[in-house]
Parts: C-alpha cells; structure tokens; sequence
C-alpha cells in the first residue's frame, strides 16, 4: 500500500508542477518573457505550453527521484528498466488528469 501511495504523490507531483509551468497564471509572465526571446516556431516555446509534451520531462527526473529514495521493491530491479517505465506511465497519467480539467 505505501508504494501505490508513493507513486499517486509524485504522479500528483508531476501534474501540478506540468500545469505551474505551463498553464498557471503566475507563471504567465516569465513564460512569455522566455517566449519572445526564442526564435519563431521555437520546439521549446512548444514545449513551455504543451502540457503532454511537458510532463514527460519532469516526470523522469521525479521517476528518478522516487526510485532512489522509496524503499519500496521494485519489479525489475533494474533502474534503467524502472525510471523509463514510470517516467512514461506518470506523463500519460498527467495527461489524462489534464482532459479532466475544465477548459480556461
């Protein structure tokens, strides 16, 4: 039971630190800040608006982060199996709480 309680935190993790950066009001002004400086049609301007695209980079880092600090086994053992498989299904999961969110 702690693992799954474990991976709900850091999926919620990922999702709100996704829609801070991405979506959120008070981070409107540096991402657009950041955004006029890029070249047009800049993949990381898409990037900074892309909640999908988006989750998947922080969620490797917060994969990474969970399975080196939990002391809950892992199912392969293998880091390199384990992090990728939980940085893609927490992104996913991140994407679909974000269908789930009312359009603004």
């Amino acid at each position: 039971m702690t693992g799954l309680f474990e991976i709900v935190v850091v999926l919620l993790f990922v999702a709100r630190v996704t829609r801070l950066v991405t979506a959120d009001e008070i981070t409107r002004r540096p991402r657009e800040a950041i955004v006029r400086r890029l070249p047009e049609g800049s993949g990381f301007a898409y990037l900074l608006f892309c909640r999908w695209c988006l989750s998947v980079w922080i969620a490797a880092p917060a994969a990474a982060g969970w399975w080196h600090l939990s002391d809950v086994p892992r199912w392969s053992g293998c880091w390199w199996v384990d992090v990728p498989t939980v940085a893609l299904a927490l992104s996913y999961a991140t994407g679909l709480l974000v269908r789930a969110e009312p359009e603004e």
